[in-house]
């Protein structure tokens, strides 16, 4: 079996300075490498992303096409959705979905970047009854 010890998503984007810009000014992100066709970023949480432009001839032709904003979400957790949506609004950041509260146990909103990467930004709450039980429980 592959037992993974971290995991985070690499994005082939077209504006690394965009996305360098909008992970650290917005969410606090620092900077851990950084070249002119990669950067990869940390959380003061431990969260991970990297960014690599396209067409790069060190990568294999899998890695090579950019990034177009569907079929991906990525979600990142917070303690507390209402103040994150009121800094995203007062950021005026790009919100393609308001916050709301999923009966799932969710309460979350969505901001899309620079790049048209889509970040749902979740707080955890219990669920109703109706997904209480869809929960699996160690």
């Amino acid at each position: 079996m592959i037992e993974p010890k971290s995991s985070f998503p690499v994005f082939t984007v077209r504006d690394l300075d965009a996305a360098k810009s909008f992970y650290t000014e917005n969410l606090g992100f620092d900077v851990v490498f950084s070249a002119d066709w990669y950067i990869h970023l940390v959380s003061k949480s431990g969260v991970q992303i990297g960014f690599l432009l396209p067409d790069q001839p060190t990568q294999p032709p899998i890695f090579q096409k950019p990034y177009f904003g569907e079929g991906v979400i990525f979600s990142l957790e917070v303690e507390d959705a209402d103040a994150a949506f009121a800094i995203a609004k007062s950021k005026s950041l790009k919100v393609v979905l308001e916050l709301r509260s999923e009966d799932w146990g969710q309460r979350h909103f969505c901001i899309q970047d620079p790049n048209g990467v889509y970040l749902d930004i979740v707080q955890s709450f219990e669920p109703n009854e109706e997904y209480r039980n869809d929960y699996v429980s160690e």
